[in-house]
Protein backbone atom coordinates (compact mmCIF):
# COMPACT_ATOMS: atom_id res chain seq x y z
CA UNK A 1 0.00 0.00 0.00
CA UNK A 2 1.08 3.82 -0.77
CA UNK A 3 1.58 6.38 2.65
CA UNK A 4 -1.63 7.48 1.28
CA UNK A 5 -3.79 5.31 1.03
CA UNK A 6 -7.07 6.70 -1.59
CA UNK A 7 -9.89 4.01 -0.98
CA UNK A 8 -11.47 4.44 2.49
CA UNK A 9 -12.92 1.16 2.31
CA UNK A 10 -9.08 -0.63 3.47
CA UNK A 11 -8.50 1.87 6.05
CA UNK A 12 -11.89 2.53 7.31
CA UNK A 13 -12.38 -1.27 9.10
CA UNK A 14 -9.21 -0.40 11.76
CA UNK A 15 -10.23 3.23 12.31
CA UNK A 16 -12.94 4.35 14.89
CA UNK A 17 -13.61 7.90 13.65
CA UNK A 18 -14.37 10.68 16.04
CA UNK A 19 -16.67 12.77 15.37
CA UNK A 20 -17.14 16.52 14.92
CA UNK A 21 -21.06 16.46 16.75
CA UNK A 22 -21.58 16.30 19.77
CA UNK A 23 -19.15 18.02 21.22
CA UNK A 24 -18.63 15.43 23.89
CA UNK A 25 -17.18 13.14 21.78
CA UNK A 26 -13.76 12.10 22.48
CA UNK A 27 -11.24 14.14 21.06
CA UNK A 28 -9.21 10.81 20.60
CA UNK A 29 -10.14 7.27 19.74
CA UNK A 30 -7.75 4.13 19.15
CA UNK A 31 -8.63 1.14 18.16
CA UNK A 32 -5.87 -1.92 17.44
CA UNK A 33 -6.56 -4.89 15.02
CA UNK A 34 -4.79 -8.25 14.82
CA UNK A 35 -4.03 -9.76 11.31
CA UNK A 36 -3.82 -13.25 11.73
CA UNK A 37 -2.36 -14.01 8.34
CA UNK A 38 0.57 -11.81 8.82
CA UNK A 39 0.69 -11.53 12.57
CA UNK A 40 1.05 -8.23 12.89
CA UNK A 41 -0.84 -5.34 14.48
CA UNK A 42 -3.01 -2.34 13.43
CA UNK A 43 -2.92 0.96 15.39
CA UNK A 44 -6.12 2.90 14.29
CA UNK A 45 -5.72 6.03 15.90
CA UNK A 46 -8.30 9.02 14.72
CA UNK A 47 -6.96 12.33 16.26
CA UNK A 48 -9.72 15.46 16.50
CA UNK A 49 -7.58 17.83 14.45
CA UNK A 50 -8.66 20.92 16.21
CA UNK A 51 -6.50 19.81 19.05
CA UNK A 52 -3.03 20.00 16.74
CA UNK A 53 -1.52 19.15 13.83
CA UNK A 54 0.26 16.62 12.67
CA UNK A 55 3.36 17.68 14.96
CA UNK A 56 1.33 17.20 17.85
CA UNK A 57 -0.16 13.42 16.36
CA UNK A 58 3.59 12.41 15.57
CA UNK A 59 4.45 13.72 19.26
CA UNK A 60 1.69 11.52 21.23
CA UNK A 61 2.51 8.23 18.84
CA UNK A 62 6.07 8.78 19.85
CA UNK A 63 5.24 8.94 23.58
CA UNK A 64 2.92 6.15 23.28
CA UNK A 65 5.65 4.25 21.10
CA UNK A 66 8.24 5.17 24.13
CA UNK A 67 5.99 3.92 26.86
CA UNK A 68 5.24 0.83 25.20
CA UNK A 69 8.73 -0.08 24.98
CA UNK A 70 8.81 1.03 28.96
CA UNK A 71 11.26 3.51 27.85
CA UNK A 72 11.70 7.88 28.79
CA UNK A 73 9.69 9.85 26.23
CA UNK A 74 12.47 11.53 24.26
CA UNK A 75 9.96 14.72 23.54
CA UNK A 76 9.41 17.60 25.59
CA UNK A 77 6.71 17.24 27.86
CA UNK A 78 3.57 18.40 25.79
CA UNK A 79 3.04 22.24 26.34
CA UNK A 80 -1.10 23.68 25.44
CA UNK A 81 -0.98 27.04 26.58
CA UNK A 82 -1.38 29.52 24.12
CA UNK A 83 0.41 32.82 24.11
CA UNK A 84 -1.22 36.58 23.89
CA UNK A 85 -1.64 37.46 20.24
CA UNK A 86 -0.50 41.21 19.40
CA UNK A 87 -2.37 43.78 18.09
CA UNK A 88 -3.31 43.52 14.60
CA UNK A 89 -1.84 44.96 11.73
CA UNK A 90 -4.62 45.67 8.99
CA UNK A 91 -2.03 46.19 6.22
CA UNK A 92 -0.58 42.64 6.91
CA UNK A 93 -4.25 41.48 6.80
CA UNK A 94 -4.46 42.65 3.59
CA UNK A 95 -1.05 41.23 1.98
CA UNK A 96 -1.76 38.53 -0.89
CA UNK A 97 0.65 36.21 1.28
CA UNK A 98 -2.54 35.57 3.30
CA UNK A 99 -4.43 34.76 0.40
CA UNK A 100 -5.78 31.33 1.62
CA UNK A 101 -7.49 33.16 4.59
CA UNK A 102 -9.32 36.02 2.43
CA UNK A 103 -10.70 33.62 -0.41
CA UNK A 104 -13.07 31.25 1.24
CA UNK A 105 -16.06 30.05 0.20
CA UNK A 106 -19.33 28.78 1.41
CA UNK A 107 -19.20 24.57 3.21
CA UNK A 108 -21.46 23.30 0.87
CA UNK A 109 -20.40 24.77 -1.86
CA UNK A 110 -16.40 23.20 -1.52
CA UNK A 111 -18.21 20.06 -0.82
CA UNK A 112 -19.83 19.90 -3.87
CA UNK A 113 -16.83 20.76 -5.96
CA UNK A 114 -14.63 18.51 -4.16
CA UNK A 115 -17.39 15.94 -4.84
CA UNK A 116 -17.52 16.60 -8.84
CA UNK A 117 -13.77 17.10 -8.19
CA UNK A 118 -13.31 13.46 -7.10
CA UNK A 119 -16.15 11.96 -9.99
CA UNK A 120 -13.25 13.57 -12.59
CA UNK A 121 -9.61 12.58 -11.22
CA UNK A 122 -7.80 9.40 -10.68
CA UNK A 123 -5.24 8.98 -7.29
CA UNK A 124 -1.67 9.31 -8.28
CA UNK A 125 1.39 8.14 -5.67
CA UNK A 126 4.82 9.14 -6.66
CA UNK A 127 7.70 7.45 -5.04
CA UNK A 128 11.38 9.07 -5.47
CA UNK A 129 14.36 7.14 -3.91
CA UNK A 130 17.16 9.37 -2.20
CA UNK A 131 19.02 9.38 -4.77
CA UNK A 132 16.30 10.27 -7.12
CA UNK A 133 16.13 13.12 -4.53
CA UNK A 134 19.50 13.98 -4.45
CA UNK A 135 19.97 14.04 -8.37
CA UNK A 136 17.27 16.65 -8.78
CA UNK A 137 18.89 18.78 -5.89
CA UNK A 138 21.76 18.81 -7.58
CA UNK A 139 20.36 20.02 -11.02
CA UNK A 140 20.01 23.63 -8.89
CA UNK A 141 22.68 25.92 -8.90
CA UNK A 142 23.79 27.87 -5.45
CA UNK A 143 22.19 24.37 -3.40
CA UNK A 144 23.48 25.66 -0.43
CA UNK A 145 20.28 26.80 0.87
CA UNK A 146 18.00 24.65 -1.25
CA UNK A 147 16.50 21.37 0.30
CA UNK A 148 15.26 18.00 -1.15
CA UNK A 149 11.83 19.30 -0.03
CA UNK A 150 12.15 22.37 -2.15
CA UNK A 151 13.62 20.54 -5.39
CA UNK A 152 10.49 18.27 -5.42
CA UNK A 153 8.11 20.84 -4.64
CA UNK A 154 9.44 22.77 -7.60
CA UNK A 155 9.83 19.22 -9.72
CA UNK A 156 6.48 18.39 -9.88
CA UNK A 157 5.35 22.09 -10.53
CA UNK A 158 8.21 22.06 -13.60
CA UNK A 159 6.23 18.82 -14.90
CA UNK A 160 2.88 20.21 -14.74
CA UNK A 161 3.69 23.73 -16.25
CA UNK A 162 6.31 21.88 -18.63
CA UNK A 163 4.10 18.42 -19.97
CA UNK A 164 0.57 19.11 -18.99
CA UNK A 165 -0.65 22.60 -20.37
CA UNK A 166 -0.94 24.13 -24.02
CA UNK A 167 -0.89 27.85 -23.01
CA UNK A 168 1.26 29.79 -20.54
CA UNK A 169 -2.46 30.88 -19.45
CA UNK A 170 -2.47 27.30 -17.70
CA UNK A 171 0.22 27.26 -15.93
CA UNK A 172 1.06 26.94 -12.46
CA UNK A 173 2.41 30.49 -11.16
CA UNK A 174 2.24 30.24 -7.74
CA UNK A 175 2.39 27.90 -4.57
CA UNK A 176 0.48 27.48 -1.13
CA UNK A 177 3.19 25.79 1.32
CA UNK A 178 2.23 24.01 4.83
CA UNK A 179 5.17 25.40 7.04
CA UNK A 180 5.45 24.39 10.70
CA UNK A 181 6.60 27.32 12.77
CA UNK A 182 7.87 25.51 15.76
CA UNK A 183 11.28 26.55 16.70
CA UNK A 184 11.10 30.34 15.65
CA UNK A 185 10.03 31.58 18.79
CA UNK A 186 9.94 30.12 22.61
CA UNK A 187 7.03 32.98 22.94
CA UNK A 188 4.86 31.51 20.34
CA UNK A 189 5.73 27.87 20.08
CA UNK A 190 7.50 26.40 23.44
CA UNK A 191 9.10 23.34 23.31
CA UNK A 192 6.70 20.22 23.23
CA UNK A 193 3.91 22.71 22.20
CA UNK A 194 0.72 21.12 20.97
CA UNK A 195 -1.67 22.96 18.46
CA UNK A 196 -2.17 23.78 14.89
CA UNK A 197 0.94 25.80 14.40
CA UNK A 198 1.02 25.51 10.44
CA UNK A 199 0.85 28.68 8.38
CA UNK A 200 -0.31 28.24 4.88
CA UNK A 201 1.42 31.10 3.05
CA UNK A 202 1.22 32.22 -0.98
CA UNK A 203 4.51 32.41 -2.72
CA UNK A 204 5.53 35.25 -5.29
CA UNK A 205 5.00 34.74 -8.69
CA UNK A 206 7.85 32.44 -10.21
CA UNK A 207 9.91 34.33 -12.42
CA UNK A 208 9.83 31.16 -14.48
CA UNK A 209 7.26 28.89 -14.60
CA UNK A 210 9.36 26.12 -16.85
CA UNK A 211 12.56 26.71 -14.35
CA UNK A 212 13.18 23.67 -11.73
CA UNK A 213 15.66 25.77 -10.52
CA UNK A 214 13.51 29.53 -9.98
CA UNK A 215 11.12 27.29 -8.89
CA UNK A 216 12.74 25.85 -6.05
CA UNK A 217 14.28 29.46 -4.87
CA UNK A 218 11.04 30.98 -5.11
CA UNK A 219 9.64 28.46 -2.18
CA UNK A 220 12.82 28.65 -0.14
CA UNK A 221 12.25 32.29 -0.29
CA UNK A 222 9.32 32.16 1.10
CA UNK A 223 9.71 29.62 3.77
CA UNK A 224 12.93 32.33 5.11
CA UNK A 225 10.75 35.06 4.93
CA UNK A 226 7.69 33.26 6.98
CA UNK A 227 10.22 32.03 9.42
CA UNK A 228 11.19 35.18 11.06
CA UNK A 229 9.53 36.16 14.22
CA UNK A 230 8.26 39.88 13.04
CA UNK A 231 6.32 38.16 10.41
CA UNK A 232 5.21 35.05 12.03
CA UNK A 233 4.01 37.94 14.85
CA UNK A 234 1.84 39.77 12.76
CA UNK A 235 1.07 36.20 10.90
CA UNK A 236 -0.51 34.56 13.78
CA UNK A 237 -2.38 37.64 15.02
CA UNK A 238 -3.81 38.51 11.36
CA UNK A 239 -4.71 34.74 10.57
CA UNK A 240 -6.68 34.49 13.98
CA UNK A 241 -8.93 37.11 13.05
CA UNK A 242 -9.30 35.82 9.46
CA UNK A 243 -10.00 32.61 10.91
CA UNK A 244 -13.07 34.09 13.09
CA UNK A 245 -14.41 35.75 10.07
CA UNK A 246 -14.94 32.62 8.57
CA UNK A 247 -16.08 30.84 11.28
CA UNK A 248 -18.28 33.13 11.45
CA UNK A 249 -19.71 33.50 8.26
CA UNK A 250 -20.27 29.76 7.86
CA UNK A 251 -17.28 29.47 4.95
CA UNK A 252 -14.35 27.17 4.42
CA UNK A 253 -10.38 28.38 2.95
CA UNK A 254 -10.28 25.55 1.17
CA UNK A 255 -10.37 27.30 -2.45
CA UNK A 256 -7.16 28.74 -4.85
CA UNK A 257 -7.22 30.12 -8.13
CA UNK A 258 -6.48 27.26 -11.20
CA UNK A 259 -2.87 28.76 -11.77
CA UNK A 260 -2.06 27.91 -8.12
CA UNK A 261 -1.05 24.02 -6.20
CA UNK A 262 -0.82 23.61 -2.35
CA UNK A 263 1.70 21.78 -0.82
CA UNK A 264 0.84 19.73 2.49
CA UNK A 265 3.68 18.15 3.79
CA UNK A 266 4.70 15.92 6.50
CA UNK A 267 8.03 14.58 4.88
CA UNK A 268 10.27 16.13 8.15
CA UNK A 269 8.26 13.27 10.32
CA UNK A 270 10.19 9.69 10.27
CA UNK A 271 7.27 7.48 11.58
CA UNK A 272 9.14 4.02 11.18
CA UNK A 273 12.07 5.64 13.04
CA UNK A 274 10.43 7.73 15.50
CA UNK A 275 7.05 5.49 16.19
CA UNK A 276 8.44 1.54 16.03
CA UNK A 277 6.77 -0.06 19.10
CA UNK A 278 10.03 -1.35 19.41
CA UNK A 279 10.33 -2.69 16.02
CA UNK A 280 12.81 -0.67 14.07
CA UNK A 281 12.00 -0.17 10.61
CA UNK A 282 9.15 -2.42 10.36
CA UNK A 283 6.61 0.04 11.48
CA UNK A 284 4.86 1.56 8.21
CA UNK A 285 2.57 4.41 8.37
CA UNK A 286 -0.77 5.18 6.15
CA UNK A 287 -3.27 7.63 5.87
CA UNK A 288 -6.43 9.22 4.09
CA UNK A 289 -7.33 12.49 2.41
CA UNK A 290 -6.29 13.88 -0.94
CA UNK A 291 -7.43 16.24 -3.37
CA UNK A 292 -7.12 17.47 -6.99
CA UNK A 293 -3.56 19.42 -7.43
CA UNK A 294 -3.31 19.31 -3.15
CA UNK A 295 0.06 17.41 -3.10
CA UNK A 296 0.84 15.85 0.35
CA UNK A 297 4.54 14.75 0.88
CA UNK A 298 5.37 12.00 3.20
CA UNK A 299 8.54 9.73 3.51
CA UNK A 300 8.78 6.72 2.07
CA UNK A 301 7.47 3.04 4.02
CA UNK A 302 9.89 0.95 4.69
CA UNK A 303 9.59 -2.51 2.75
CA UNK A 304 10.30 -6.31 2.96
CA UNK A 305 13.07 -7.83 0.78
CA UNK A 306 13.15 -11.16 -1.21
CA UNK A 307 15.08 -12.45 1.83
CA UNK A 308 12.80 -11.48 4.21
CA UNK A 309 14.38 -8.39 5.95
CA UNK A 310 13.04 -4.80 6.00
CA UNK A 311 14.73 -2.12 4.67
CA UNK A 312 13.85 1.73 4.58
CA UNK A 313 15.29 4.66 1.88
CA UNK A 314 15.75 7.37 4.30
CA UNK A 315 15.14 10.74 2.76
CA UNK A 316 13.00 8.81 -0.08
CA UNK A 317 9.50 10.76 -0.26
CA UNK A 318 5.89 9.63 -1.46
CA UNK A 319 3.73 12.81 -3.34
CA UNK A 320 0.08 11.75 -3.78
CA UNK A 321 -2.54 14.09 -4.92
CA UNK A 322 -5.15 13.70 -7.22
CA UNK A 323 -5.35 14.40 -11.24
CA UNK A 324 -8.06 14.67 -13.97
CA UNK A 325 -8.51 10.80 -15.58
CA UNK A 326 -7.65 10.37 -19.37
CA UNK A 327 -5.45 12.02 -21.42
CA UNK A 328 -4.04 14.60 -18.82
CA UNK A 329 -3.25 11.96 -16.24
CA UNK A 330 -1.41 9.71 -19.11
CA UNK A 331 0.54 12.68 -20.21
CA UNK A 332 1.81 13.48 -16.80
CA UNK A 333 2.69 9.46 -15.90
CA UNK A 334 4.80 9.38 -19.43
CA UNK A 335 6.53 12.66 -18.58
CA UNK A 336 7.87 11.63 -15.11
CA UNK A 337 8.42 8.02 -15.88
CA UNK A 338 10.85 8.98 -19.41
CA UNK A 339 12.31 11.69 -16.39
CA UNK A 340 12.89 8.98 -14.02
CA UNK A 341 14.34 6.24 -16.36
CA UNK A 342 16.53 9.55 -18.67
CA UNK A 343 17.53 10.50 -14.39
CA UNK A 344 16.10 13.73 -14.74
CA UNK A 345 18.63 14.88 -17.99
CA UNK A 346 16.41 16.53 -19.65
CA UNK A 347 14.94 18.58 -16.38
CA UNK A 348 16.36 21.88 -16.36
Amino acid sequence: LPVVVDDMTLIQPFIDSTQYKPEIEPLLRIKVTRLLHSDEYVLGTSFYHMVGDANSTFHFHNDLSQIYQNLKPILPRPVFERHVLNKEDSEFSLLPVLKLYQNTGKREDILARLGKEYAETDPINMSFSSEQLTKLRSLIEDTNEITAHDVLCAYIVYLMNKHLFTSEDEYVRRAYMYINYRGVSDLLTPKGYVANAIMQPLSSDFPNPLSLSSIAKTIRQLIKTTRQEDFLQNWVTSANILMKKIIKDGHVNFVWDKDEAIFNSNYKYDWADQVDFGMKNQCRFHTMGIFKYYFRIFQLNPVKGENGNWIKDNEGAEVSFRIPKGEIKEKFLAAWKKDIQENFLNVK
